[in-house]
């Protein structure tokens, strides 16, 4: 699978290497860069467009020329956020916060790249996460992402974007295709299907 290059931009050290090895750790992406300045990341950029991009918020404000200069780079952009409160809008959509957990940064990314082309075919063969087990043996005894929501206290949305990766990973979209898939991996016994309301 061709990974998700991405670049990292943001200061301090401490959180740029939090970000970077949290990146790291999501498949399919590999962070290929890592940049505290603007000036630096502005030269890279230019000479070598396409990648995705995570940036601090302060140094997004100083990148206008890069933005004007690359329009289509907002879409692979996504503004890490490290204030408790926003300072202002911005033209980014995409945005993480350093309050944000793992998980969530994890499937915020993921979205982002599938949405870029990446496709979720890519992912076929990987295995699933706890969290994901959890919800492929949930989504098999019959319950809504909404239940699901409330079950795990996530977000519905956070449901949505776990069953997307999901889908991803096993080619399956279906219930019933997600039912067999729990049997066959034992994480539900063909009782509990059966026996469900």
């Amino acid at each position: 699978m061709k990974n998700a290059a991405i670049i990292v931009a943001a200061e301090p050290d401490l959180v740029r290497a939090g970000v970077v090895s949290l990146l790291n750790r999501i498949p399919g992406v590999r962070v290929i860069r890592e940049f505290e300045d603007f000036e630096p990341l502005f030269r890279f950029i230019r000479s070598e467009p396409g990648h995705f991009l995570v940036i601090s918020r302060s140094l997004f404000e100083q990148s206008e020329a890069l933005y004007l200069a690359q329009p289509e780079l907002l879409e692979k952009t996504v503004l890490l956020e490290t204030d408790t409160v926003p300072s202002g809008e911005s033209r980014v959509k995409n945005a993480i916060h350093l309050t944000d957990s793992g998980e969530e940064i994890r499937n915020r990314i993921m979205e982002i790249i599938r949405q870029q082309g990446y496709s979720g075919s890519d992912h076929q063969g990987e295995t699933l996460t706890e969290r994901e087990r959890t919800i492929v043996r949930l989504v098999s005894l019959g319950l809504t992402n909404r239940q699901i929501a409330e079950q795990l206290f996530l977000s519905t949305h956070t449901v949505m974007t776990h069953r997307k990766n999901i889908a991803g990973k096993l080619g399956i979209k279906s219930v019933s295709g997600l039912t067999v898939y729990a049997i066959v991996n034992n994480i539900i016994t063909i009782e509990e299907v059966t026996s469900k309301p």
